[in-house]
């Protein structure tokens, strides 16, 4: 790496070196697998050095815990984006599981690379908590979006996110290991009325 570059990338503020680093780690992992995610190969990814690193990130922990963030952000704004204001509840929901539905199938290895997270973190020493984080932020940002479109329910939001979460995420692996489109489509269907129900 060049020692202008060196001096262009420690200009970056650091939400943009954390956001560099992040992407380049994506990346890295969604190419060679998070095992071969070293630190060195992601900040060579990244074009930048271990001390910018080691600035941003407390621990390899912290920056996995930002690649996972990172990952469910990008579908929960897609999401976000489908919903037509003044729309029926039931369209809503339609609306933001398709857009998901559609990053999986157009971008299954970053998918996939969740999954390899998941395990990663729960075999290794001192990143279970990584795993937690991880699943417990799954079902956080249904809650989220579901209060943002000011719906309520007989059935508690916190239920119906982790509800969500559990079969969406069982979905995306279905999916992952058998690519049945049509079957995985009807699921999603039958999950939009489930939800709605509990909604009612």
């Amino acid at each position: 790496m060049s020692t202008e570059h060196e001096r262009a990338t420690s200009r970056l503020p650091q939400a943009e070196r954390r956001r560099q680093l992040v992407d380049a780690a994506i990346a890295v992992m969604t190419r060679d697998g998070v095992r071969k995610a070293t630190t060195r190969a992601i900040v060579n990814e990244a074009g930048t050095s271990l001390s910018v690193f080691h600035y941003c990130f407390a621990s390899k922990q912290d920056l996995l815990d930002a690649v996972i963030r990172q990952l469910v952000g990008t579908t929960v704004d897609l999401a976000e984006a489908s919903f037509e204001p003044g729309a029926p509840r039931r369209e809503l929901i339609r609306a933001g599981l398709t857009a998901y539905w559609d990053h999986v199938t157009s971008h299954p290895l970053e998918h996939l690379l969740t999954y390899e997270l998941t395990q990663y973190c729960l075999r290794t020493p001192g990143y279970a908590e990584v795993a937690r984080h991880q699943y417990e932020h799954y079902g956080l940002t249904f809650v989220t979006i579901l209060e943002g479109l000011g719906v309520r329910g007989r059935v508690p939001l916190e239920d119906v996110g982790r509800y969500l979460a559990v079969v969406v995420d069982g979905l995306t692996a279905d999916w992952l290991a058998r690519r049945d489109d049509a079957q995985a489509r009807r699921i999603l269907d039958l999950l939009g009325d489930h939800v709605e129900e509990m909604l009612a």
